[in-house]
């Protein structure tokens, strides 16, 4: 893809959400991402100023606990950019005279010598700043810095959608929703991070990867795995609305244990014998072939219109391709024999696999709810 042709993208994909609702959160990530990928920088952050006027990092191309070390600090490129409208660029903090002492002091530490603080403004009014940061110290070209800012203009665009002078509260609102909704995603992150075994910023590619593909707001996928385990999760939850979510990781000395919290998880999603006990069974068959296939995988559970939804992989990424059985079950816990095929099963149980990374996407059907009058 050329460079003109990766312009025109970006522009399409935020304008694309003046007609649309927009998970404003992914929104202003998607700007840092096409920062880095269009802008001669190494590192993009958004700023977005809370109820009291006080700017919040609330996106990061990466590195994310290194920005906000960063940029959450009262004087700062940054605040004088949001304060006077106008963009602040420091094409090298070595040579900059001293006006913010202790960001320069952290900028260096932290291996930037080139920082640009772009005022997120519509019609003279500031809500926020894109910050641009690389290493080697030098101005950006004039180019990259009009580029960068026409980016930030149609960000905030976006954000103000519909916006009137008597909406002035819901704006408010809107940004306070940005503010906690980072608060969540981060507590998502960490759970991620930790039952996977993966760094902060690839437990945020995860949650964005099952947000596409469950179809529902990164918030929303954030809630349901930081309240997702058995021990917590709602006794009265009703897995044909509510988002039934487990993320686990495990190995061939945890499998039993999976087995066990993938039964508790859907026992409080309500499922009743014998329907639970062959979704676990076949559960429980997948993460066998993954473990068979890598030595380790992961499973997420998940629940989407009539159904409920399990990937076990042993990589955590790929998809399906159409390669169907009808059901699957397997010949005892830990036995290592994987998983075999039945014809003889319903077919309200359906697997997708894909043979080259040994992922299992798994679907059951739920059944219709009963009308209160044959009940």
């Amino acid at each position: 893809m050329s460079r003109e042709q990766a312009i025109a993208e970006a522009f399409v994909e935020l304008s694309d959400t003046l007609v649309a609702d927009i998970d404003v959160v992914e929104f202003v990530r998607l700007l840092t991402r096409r920062s880095v990928q269009l802008l001669d920088v190494q590192l993009a952050g958004v700023m977005v100023a809370d109820l009291h006027g006080v700017l919040r990092l609330t996106a990061a191309s990466s590195e994310y606990r290194r920005l906000l070390e960063l940029f959450e600090n009262d004087v700062a490129p940054c605040v004088d950019s949001f304060v006077t409208g106008e963009m602040v660029a420091v094409p090298d903090l070595d040579a900059d005279g001293g006006r913010w002492p202790q960001f320069t002091r952290q900028a260096r530490v932290a291996g930037f010598r080139t920082v640009y603080a772009l005022p997120m403004r519509l019609r003279g009014e500031v809500i926020g700043v894109l910050a641009l940061l690389r290493g080697q110290a030098g101005p950006l070209r004039d180019d990259d810095v009009r580029l960068g800012q026409a980016l930030a203009n149609v960000t905030t665009v976006g954000l103000l959608q519909h916006r009137t002078l008597a909406q002035r509260r819901v704006l408010g609102e809107q940004l306070r929703h940005v503010l906690n909704s980072r608060v969540l995603i981060e507590q998502a992150k960490g759970v991620l991070a930790e039952r996977l075994g993966l760094d902060i910023d690839a437990a945020l590619d995860e949650l964005s990867r099952l947000s596409e593909r469950v179809g529902r707001p990164l918030h929303d996928i954030a809630r349901a795995v930081v309240d997702g385990d058995p021990a917590t999760a709602r006794s009265d939850a009703d897995p044909r609305t509510d988002l039934v979510m487990l993320v686990r990781g495990f190995d061939l000395d945890t499998l039993d244990a999976l087995h066990d919290v993938v039964e508790r998880r859907l026992l409080t999603a309500g499922l009743a014998e014998p329907v639970r006990h062959r979704l676990v069974r076949a559960i429980h068959g997948a993460a066998i072939a993954a473990v068979g296939h890598g030595g380790s995988g992961r499973l997420w559970l998940w629940s989407r219109a009539d159904g409920l939804w399990c990937e076990v992989s042993n990589g955590g990424r790929g998809g399906p391709v159409d390669v169907t059985a009808r059901a699957v079950a397997t010949r005892g816990r830990g036995s290592g024999d994987g998983l075999w095929v039945s014809d003889q099963v319903d077919d309200d149980l359906v697997i997708l696999t894909d043979p080259t990374d040994g992922t299992r996407l798994l679907r059951y059907r739920l059944p219709a709810p009963v009308p209160p009058e044959h009940r």
